[in-house]
């Protein structure tokens, strides 16, 4: 039974970026070039503002009497500071110097109003320092003449109808109906109301506001300069680089294929068994190679956790493989089928200290061959004394990359790999 591809841990991508750093430095670079590019290509921008303070200013007098600071909506003001209106008439104060429509002073005009305040902050975006400030100080000052004008209108309108109404009054005054001495007490009291009224018109402060802070010629642009533009696009081109490279690793060769393979894993100790003539003389070097001590305690095991890739067919298992070799170097050695252990029990710690007591003395070699979780694999190499990798040419690159990444970051080394020729090969020879 093949066994089940596991999920692509972080470690293994993180292993795989490293090794195509190349490619990660060419995107990085790119997105650099591009960025400066980009910081001469941009246009320039500058930023200028002008702060003007709203004066209230109420043209209904039935209301004069309301506090003059709810008498203002800054929002409102907001609003008619870039309205089209006022950018028209900017556009026209600033004709004389630069052409711009109308529609562009709208687009580059902003307001702000700090909260609780009868302040309105007027930015304008330019194409030059002095044109940001004259843009800012011209829509200001557009905007304080319409309000004026606005005011004024409304006076002026309110006032007219005040007058309609008392001369309507002075006619019904005269008429033989309203003669009576009540009669014409209440129309003098609706004139003498009326009469009130167009004098606060007359004495209404129709000031709009005024400019409390002139707009400073900007000395640097607003828009981003070459270090962070440049920054921008490395960081861009970084990060647009890591698809690209991790594409690379799966259009790379599935198949081990060498020596070469394993070490670009990671894995400086590797065993080269392919042009063995059998594999039980590379297997007899394997146990020479690895580390195992002469004398043993007798309370303790010294276990060698073998791990390989399934292969259909095969009589023997490279643990069982590895127990041979041993036994003919004179070291008797247990074997032990990992697969054939509850993986439950693995996961919660097994093999017991009751159960390596009973090992005691012995060289017990674990084979995981046919174990389906590379988690329960790895929580056995932390528990084993030293760790074998078995593989062939034809095995499966991206899944020994990824079983060794998830080692690594266990902290658990690597003790040998032996790399065995694939089986087609074997037979034929």
């Amino acid at each position: 039974m093949a066994t089940e591809a596991q999920p692509a841990q972080l470690t293994d991508i993180a292993s795989s970026l490293r090794s195509r750093w190349p490619v990660l430095i060419l995107g990085a670079l790119l997105g650099l070039g591009l960025g400066v590019l980009a910081s001469y290509a941009i246009p320039a921008k500058y930023d200028a503002t002008t702060t003007v303070s709203v004066n209230p200013m109420n043209a209904g007098p039935l209301a004069a009497s309301a506090d003059a600071a709810k008498s203002v909506s800054m929002p409102t003001e907001a609003g008619l500071a870039t309205s089209r209106k006022v950018a028209t008439a900017a556009s026209e104060a600033l004709a004389p110097r630069y052409v711009i429509s109308p529609a562009t002073i709208t687009d580059s005009t902003s307001v702000t109003s700090p909260d609780d305040s009868l302040i309105l902050n007027i930015s304008y975006s330019g194409t030059t320092a002095a044109q940001a400030a004259a843009g800012a100080d011209a829509v200001a000052e557009a905007y304080l003449q319409t309000r004026r004008t606005q005011a004024a209108d409304s006076v002026t309108r309110l006032a007219t109808a005040a007058r309609n109404q008392i001369a309507a009054i002075q006619v019904q005054a005269k008429r033989p109906v309203n003669a009576s001495a009540i009669s014409q007490r209440t129309l003098q009291v609706q004139a003498d109301s009326l009469a009130v009224k167009l004098a606060d018109l007359n004495n209404l402060d129709l000031n709009p506001g005024q400019v409390v802070g002139s707009a400073v010629v900007p000395t640097k642009p607003s828009t981003p300069g070459i270090v962070p533009m440049g920054a921008a696009g490395l960081v861009i081109g970084l990060f647009a680089a890591i698809p690209f490279a991790l594409l690379r690793r799966k259009q790379e060769d599935p198949e081990i294929g060498s020596v070469e393979s394993i070490h670009s894993i990671g894995d400086s100790i590797v065993l080269d068994g392919t042009k063995d003539t059998h594999r039980a003389d590379t297997w007899d070097i394997a146990a020479f190679m690895l580390k195992i001590p002469k004398q043993i305690g007798p309370d303790a095991p010294f276990t060698i956790m073998v791990d390989a890739e399934e292969s259909p067919g095969r009589d023997i298992t490279p643990g069982q493989e590895l127990v041979d070799a041993l036994q003919r170097r004179g070291r008797p050695a247990r074997f032990v089928d990992a697969s054939a252990i509850n993986e439950g029990k693995i996961s919660r710690g097994w093999p017991t200290d009751k159960k390596r007591f009973s090992w005691g003395g012995e060289i017990v070699i674990i084979d995981t061959t046919n174990l389906s979780s590379d988690a329960n694999k790895v929580a056995l190499a932390t528990r084993s004394d030293s760790l074998l990798l078995a593989r062939t040419t034809a095995d499966d690159a991206a899944a020994l990359r990824r079983f060794s990444s998830l080692l690594k970051s266990k902290s658990v080394d690597i003790a040998l790999t032996a790399l065995f020729p694939a089986p087609e090969q074997a037979l034929h020879r």
